[in-house]
């Protein structure tokens, strides 16, 4: 069978058989994501505030600007699919606010940051339907990049680190004595810390190999093998990388590799390194064909295109799905602007004034409210005792 590209499909004036169902679409998969990231605007502030705090997941700034480019770039192929929106996608939407409840009932940030991401294609695909999500498949998952992800990471990171670095050592002829994370060789001390555990190198690494995957090969075994490549490779010249810091500042006498050049001669390490990585991948492209083409048979009779009413009841169904989490949130823990369990430990009007001034001069609150209680009274015997501030 003859197969032709989405873009050859298209004329000039051919965006699409129903331009007004995808322009009623487009704005209102627009105004669902706002609705979205206004009911969550709080588990949003908990992702960039730790962009903004930490280095190590600073490229989170990054990632929503190279999804929107990688959907703006498939743009022309989309339009030519079909508008059709999937109602068995609104399960799962509810199954993933059910798990940001989850989180925000434990004190799980990440989990509620991962739920809140994943529900941004689920939302997609309620109401563009089950090609275009297909079709936007990578952009709208890469989002998940964004989530602040891998500190647990950081103990076995550095405890392999000082490992390879005292065998290298060994193997060098130099003596080492280690203590935990502590390395003292004859020329000096050493620590392994965060900055040397790798972690940030792999973050780096795995968020560009993704990329350059998805932008460079068609097939997926090529695809896995780089991102796996991506991973090993920066573990290993983060090894490399931390034996040769301690080599250098051993042979100058600790003058070198032991101040601000430390960094620098590891962040030109990865960067020589990731060059080679992109370098050796290069050579196996796949990516000399339009990465626009989307096969589709020549003379494929589209579906008749859903009415607006269709559309309207998808999008009015995943805006009640995802309202319905925080809703339920806010009356399990009493923050939310609906009633919740309060109990006071003696009427107001029992407690002459005094006694008042004295309790909030103490700082003691005998209010508790629902399950998130905004203080803890501790009663001690002060003055009169607690009978004088009618406590008992």
């Amino acid at each position: 069978m003859k197969l032709e590209t989405a873009s050859e499909l298209l004329r000039p004036g051919q965006a699409s058989e129903s331009p007004r169902s995808w322009l009623f679409a487009s704005g209102l998969i627009f105004s669902a994501l706002f609705w979205l990231l206004a009911w969550y605007g709080n588990t949003v502030h908990s992702m960039v505030a730790i962009w903004e705090r930490s280095e190590t997941f600073a490229h989170g700034f990054a990632i929503v600007p190279i999804s929107a480019w990688l959907i703006w770039r498939r743009r022309h192929a989309v339009a030519a699919l079909d508008l059709r929106p999937d109602f068995l996608a609104l399960p799962l939407l509810a199954l993933a606010g059910f798990g940001w409840l989850l989180g925000q009932l434990a004190g799980a940030g990440v989990v509620q940051q991962y739920a809140l991401v994943i529900m941004i294609p689920l939302l997609v695909w309620a109401i563009l339907g089950n090609e275009v999500v297909r079709a936007l498949f990578f952009p709208l998952f890469f989002l998940l990049l964004a989530v602040p992800f891998g500190e647990f990471l950081l103990p076995a990171m550095i405890e392999h680190t000082a490992d390879f670095t005292v065998s290298a050592l060994k193997l060098s002829g130099i003596p080492v004595y280690r203590e935990g994370a502590f390395l003292t060789i004859p020329s000096g001390n050493w620590s392994v810390v965060e900055a040397c555990s790798g972690l940030r190198y792999i973050i780096a690494s795995l968020t560009a190999g993704l990329l350059y995957a998805y932008l460079t090969y068609r097939s997926l075994a090529r695809r896995v093998l780089f991102v796996v490549a991506s991973i090993v490779v920066p573990i290993v010249a983060n090894w490399l990388r931390a034996y040769m810091i301690v080599m250098i500042g051993h042979l100058s006498g600790m003058k070198y590799a032991i101040g601000i050049d430390h960094l620098i001669y590891g962040w030109l390490f990865f960067g020589l390194v990731m060059m080679l990585l992109f370098w050796i991948g290069s050579r196996w492209r796949e990516d000399i064909v339009s990465h626009q083409a989307v096969p589709v048979p020549v003379g494929r009779v589209k579906r008749d295109q859903p009415s607006l009413a269709e559309i309207m009841a998808a999008t009015l169904a995943a805006a009640v799905i995802v309202a319905i989490w925080p809703i339920a949130a806010g009356r399990l823990d009493g923050t939310g602007p609906y009633p919740s369990l309060s109990i006071d430990l003696q009427p107001a009007a029992a407690l002459d004034q005094n006694a008042m001034r004295q309790r909030r001069h103490l700082g003691l609150d005998s209010r508790f409210i629902g399950a998130a209680a905004l203080a803890i009274g501790v009663f001690l015997r002060q003055g009169r005792g607690l009978d004088a501030m009618g406590l008992q």
